[in-house]
């Protein structure tokens, strides 16, 4: 009996620390999504998806690029030239990271050989190890997708 009591009494304290924690976020919170909301409510679908990117001074029109390439479910590799992006992210990463959400439904792979489309930024799709077929360069911007040949 002295076991349930403490759990019930342990569990009733856990409840009421979050109705607290709920209570005391809540307004600067209804704020933040009030605001969120007034500034990206007009958004486009279209501007909706790339306000991540414009945001965090990634090569949106790269992206749209990329997703002209890439088909429902196909697997692609992102490759990069290495080098800074902010502090404690490089640039491969920064990419790879925003490839995730931007090129959707496609799905990223970890490695090149893995792919069905390779997608570079800065590197050519050739320097991968892979071989390629159906390379496209983005006009003269340093941006290609390539087919991996099978």
């Amino acid at each position: 009996m002295r076991r349930a009591q403490l759990q019930a009494g342990l569990a009733a304290a856990f409840f009421v620390v979050a109705l607290v924690s709920a209570a005391w976020r809540f307004g600067p919170t209804w704020r933040y999504l009030s605001k969120q909301h007034s500034q990206f409510s007009d958004f486009s679908a279209l501007d909706r998806r790339q306000e991540p990117g414009y945001a965090n001074a990634l090569p949106v029109d790269a992206f749209e690029f990329f997703r002209a390439h890439l088909r429902r479910g196909e697997r692609y590799y992102v490759g990069a030239t290495p080098g800074p992006y902010i502090p404690g992210v490089d640039r491969p990463t920064a990419l790879r990271t925003f490839a995730r959400y931007y090129l959707l439904p496609a799905i990223q792979v970890e490695q090149p050989q893995e792919a069905d489309e390779l997608l570079t930024v800065g590197v050519t799709p050739q320097s991968l190890g892979v071989p390629v077929t159906d390379v496209v360069r983005q006009g003269q911007g340093p941006f290609w997708a390539a087919r991996v040949r099978r």
